[in-house]
């Protein structure tokens, strides 16, 4: 009675509710009953039109229910990218962390070697000199060698005192004569600008790791060496023409500790590392921004 009683008013009532059918079966149903007058607008009854729409709305319950479902997976999905970005830069930090404390321990090692080490042999040989026994004397001069260049290896000292372009040409003229790989070395501008010391430690020993790569596997009887500053960043490229890097390292399945090292070295000043195969040979690349 207040349905048809709300038609007769309205000229329309709509609903959806539970129904039961004859048979005794309940189903969802929409419900539209419409008032019907004759011309003179007197009421002359009512049109009732009842669809079933079960399905329609246990499909639209399942919707709701996935979209709920949805919802939270989101919400779960964006907590655990949270967790992952945390540590991501927790990780970051860390290996940042790792890298300094190599490079420290590298100048101190090479500190001991040079200072201790390498005055004991110097000691040794002036002690040797007045002894007419030259093979001793040969033996610890090519030790007193050795020491001094594995010093300057692990931290060259011209790259405090003077910048990148000397320690690189010390550098490249020293394995030069040790491998006999002929190795271009290309600065760019001519007048190369002193850059902070964390980037210039990353450019040498990117370029130090490349160069050591392509003498003991490249099989290349040359390299070239390129450095180029721009405005904004710096690109480091060393090149081989010799056999050239298996594909599982060139598509990142299989990184050696080296070009791993190289890339997270990289990566700690916003840079990328790139490793790419040519006919013949290949090619490391590394793009730093500076920021000024």
């Amino acid at each position: 009675m207040r349905e048809l009683a709300f038609a007769e008013k309205e000229g329309r009532f709509a609903d959806e509710g539970w129904r039961v059918r004859k048979a005794g079966s309940a189903f969802w149903a929409s419900v539209i009953i419409t008032a019907l007058r004759d011309s003179q607008g007197r009421l002359t009854g009512f049109a009732k039109i009842t669809q079933d729409m079960t399905e329609r709305r246990d499909t639209a319950e399942r919707i709701n229910k996935l979209n709920r479902e949805l919802r939270r997976k989101v919400l779960e999905l964006d907590e655990s990218r949270r967790i992952i970005e945390l540590r991501t830069l927790e990780l970051q930090k860390l290996s940042a962390d790792v890298l300094q404390v190599q490079d420290e321990e590298r100048r101190r090692i090479a500190r001991e070697l040079h200072d201790d080490l390498g005055q004991q042999l110097s000691l040794l040989k002036m002690v040797l000199g007045r002894s007419p026994n030259q093979e001793a004397n040969e033996i610890v001069t090519s030790a007193l060698a050795s020491v001094r260049n594995l010093s300057y290896l692990l931290h060259p000292p011209l790259l405090d005192e003077t910048g990148l372009r000397a320690a690189l040409d010390w550098f490249v003229d020293g394995i030069k004569k040790r491998s006999g790989v002929e190795i271009a070395l290309i600065i760019r501008p001519q007048t190369f600008p002193r850059l902070s010391g964390e980037i210039e430690t990353a450019i040498f020993r990117v370029v130090q790791e490349a160069l050591t790569n392509v003498v003991r596997h490249s099989q290349s009887s040359s390299a070239r060496v390129e450095i180029d500053k721009q405005s904004d960043f710096v690109t480091v490229r060393v090149r081989d023409y010799g056999k050239g890097l298996p594909e599982d390292i060139l598509r990142g399945k299989k990184l050696g500790v080296g070009i791993a090292g190289m890339r997270e070295r990289i990566r700690q000043f916003g840079g990328e590392l790139t490793v790419t195969r040519n006919e013949p040979g290949t090619t490391v690349e590394a793009k730093i921004p500076l920021f000024i």
